[in-house]
């Protein structure tokens, strides 16, 4: 593997937050970016470690362009968390917790700031992906599943605070509708969300965004097609000067939270799913900063993969074609 990675792939071991000492049941596979290195490693520099870029923490300004600072304040209260994991008990409000919501605080912030790494990174070598976050659900003003900080709102203000972009689009394939990105961007033309997403699943109250494209039930055989109709209407509307691809790996019967509440795709249409959207940017010569969001259960990992692989290879840090 090229040293050069280290100018696509963002990670640090700080993203395997430890949600379990919030009492939460579910299995939120904090160790997908680990682990997608360590397969990476193992395929292509068996013995030497995958040079990745290691992300500072997001600024208090930063946060505070997409989320509202009441909602900033709130995040010290043990009750915010709760509302934001569907917790049914809330954490005592003591000195321990307050240390346990300040260190999480700290490692989501840290992966907000990966993405805003990312984005940079894709600005300068067009292609790059953080090996975590992807928070879309989160809003200004409040969480929602599972989100507490949207990174993705937050790169995109970021980047346009710093005149480094002016028009970004955003590519949400995740299983479930980014309400919270779409909340944040509602009415702004500098922004274009494309959400490609499960029409029966939660969110069941959806926002309006740019180009909304519901999957039922019955329709996975379809999802390849829709999409690539769906990336070809959003170009001839919207030229950006950025794509955040939000990945998802819960789109896949292997990464899905709930089993049975929408469409699930073999692994061979998640990852020509990846291609497809890496492929048409790189085609438009737009560039790309791709983020995890959803994935669950051990096997997560092996959902984004395949995605990270090839927007390796179209980099040229691979000299084949990942198969």
């Amino acid at each position: 593997m090229d040293k050069k990675s280290k100018n696509h792939l963002v990670y640090s071991q700080s993203y395997r937050s430890d949600l379990s000492v919030l009492g939460s049941p579910v299995s939120f596979a904090q160790d997908r970016g680990s682990r997608v290195l360590e397969e990476l490693a193992r395929e292509f520099s068996p013995g030497k470690p995958v040079a990745h870029f290691k992300p500072r923490l997001a600024t208090l300004k930063q946060l505070r362009l997409a989320h509202c600072s009441c909602y900033i304040a709130r995040l010290k209260k043990p009750a915010t968390w709760a509302e934001t994991f569907g917790l049914s008990s809330v954490l005592p409000d003591n000195e321990k917790t307050k240390a346990t919501l300040t260190k999480l605080l700290s490692e989501y912030r840290l992966k907000s700031g990966g993405t805003v790494q990312a984005a940079k990174l894709a600005l300068a070598h067009r292609l790059a992906v953080n090996l975590g976050a992807g928070y879309h659900h989160a809003h200004r003003d409040n969480g929602d599943g599972f989100c507490i900080l949207n990174d993705i709102a937050i790169t995109i203000k970021a980047l346009q605070a710093e005149n480094l972009v002016e028009r970004v689009m955003v590519v949400d394939t995740d299983f479930h509708h980014g309400n919270g990105t779409a909340s944040i961007f509602k009415g702004d033309r500098s922004v274009f969300l494309l959400d490609v997403y499960a029409r029966e699943a939660w969110p069941f109250k959806k926002e309006t965004c740019s180009l909304a494209v519901p999957i039922s039930a019955h329709e996975g055989h379809l999802y390849l097609d829709k999409l690539k109709a769906a990336l070809d209407k959003a170009l001839s509307k919207f030229k950006p000067d950025l794509v955040i691809f939000v990945q998802g790996a819960d789109t896949w019967e292997h990464g899905v939270l709930n089993r049975g509440e929408g469409f699930s795709l073999p692994l061979s249409t998640v990852q020509a799913k990846d291609e497809l959207v890496i492929d048409t940017f790189v085609g438009h010569g737009i560039p790309l900063a791709m983020v995890f969001a959803g994935g669950y259960g051990e096997r997560a990992w092996e959902g984004h993969y395949h995605g990270v692989k090839h927007l390796l290879y179209r980099a040229g840090i691979m000299t084949a074609p990942a198969e």
